[in-house]
């Protein structure tokens, strides 16, 4: 296409870009609970980046199995006639990660080298989780994060059932890339199923034999 038609189309182009580009920009600015929810850094972030791994799993998918396992280990405890919140325990197993949307997946090992190193990666996770929930209406915002500081705290009984039900996803994990023939995620398994078995809260006594075999 050559001469005024040429121009005109070019023109006609620019101005459709433009308007896509604005429109996208006021998308944004008024609708920021749906780009709050085209954020899907989670599937991506890698756990066990240095270890060699069969079937590399996101921190997306262990957020899910922990939330599912919570709720089966809320449950369980409920037929034991614990009083528990299942609804807000699922709820802060859901968050427990969400830090890892901008510092990634830190190794276990690095993060606890140290009581100081441990207290630093915790305060800026603190000074970053405003940003992860960005986008949702004030309340929603800060009750997502009163979950996730109160999981990190490991004070309430909610709390404690997410880090076992944590510790439940890594085992099955590690299961399953033993199973094919990975032999590298043994050690983890072992110290993880140790930790379980040793772990004396009494909620855990009452349900322990029902969940490790």
């Amino acid at each position: 296409m050559e001469g005024p038609w040429a121009a005109k189309s070019g023109i006609t182009i620019c101005r459709f870009l433009l308007a896509l580009k604005y429109l996208k920009s006021y998308h944004e600015i008024m609708n920021p609970i749906f780009t709050h929810l085209q954020n899907r850094s989670l599937a991506h972030v890698m756990r066990f980046s240095s270890w060699p791994q069969h079937f590399p799993e996101s921190v997306a998918e262990h957020s899910f199995f922990t939330a599912y396992f919570t709720s089966i280990l809320s449950y369980l405890l409920q037929k034991a006639g614990e009083s528990i919140d299942a609804g807000k325990a699922v709820q802060m197993a859901l968050v427990h990660d969400m830090e890892e949307t901008f510092s990634g997946d830190i190794l276990g090992p690095f993060k606890h080298y140290s009581p100081e190193l441990s207290r630093a990666i915790r305060k800026v996770n603190e000074e970053t989780i405003l940003e992860v929930f960005e986008g949702l209406p004030a309340d929603l915002r800060d009750y997502y994060i009163l979950l996730w500081k109160e999981e990190g705290s490991g004070e309430s009984l909610e709390a404690e059932i997410v880090k076992v039900a944590d510790k439940l996803s890594l085992l099955a994990k590690c299961l399953e890339e033993m199973n094919a023939g990975n032999g590298c995620m043994g050690k983890v398994y072992e110290e993880s199923r140790k930790k379980l078995e040793e772990y004396e809260a009494p909620w855990w006594q009452k349900i322990k034999s029902q969940i490790l075999a």
